[in-house]
């Protein structure tokens, strides 16, 4: 299952108002995780805003700790990526990277992100369900 930005940064984060109730959603999931090299980017920028470049730092070592496999940004990705952005006119390009992600490697996505729900390729896990 691949694990959008928000979810990563829910289990990263010191406080989180998602923290617990995603915890308890992956730990009912039986399936290896995954996410991008640019959710580090992502999860980089937000803490550098939000907390410290101290945070920000530690973001590799944290997704690391949690078992995630971490997707590299190959030439195929971003070229989905397009495809998806040029398709999805609400995407933005983090999203369409995450997307495209998915599904290249055949997963659902875990996010409580809504613009999920009107892609066909791709099946959204909210962890508020």
């Amino acid at each position: 299952m691949y694990l959008d930005t928000d979810i990563v940064l829910s289990q990263i984060k010191k406080r989180d108002w998602l923290k617990d109730v995603v915890r308890r959603k992956l730990s009912e999931i039986d399936e290896d995780l995954s996410t991008s090299a640019i959710t580090i980017v992502e999860c980089q920028i937000v803490l550098l805003r939000e907390e410290s470049r101290e945070e920000a730092i530690k973001v590799m070592e944290k997704i690391e700790s949690l078992g995630l496999r971490i997707l590299p940004l190959t030439k195929e990705v971003l070229m989905k990526s397009t495809e998806l952005l040029s398709k999805y006119p609400k995407l933005n390009i983090f999203d369409s990277i995450h997307l495209a992600h998915a599904i290249l490697e055949g997963e659902r996505i875990t996010s409580t992100d809504h613009v999920f729900d009107g892609i066909k390729e791709v099946v959204r896990i909210d962890p508020l369900d």
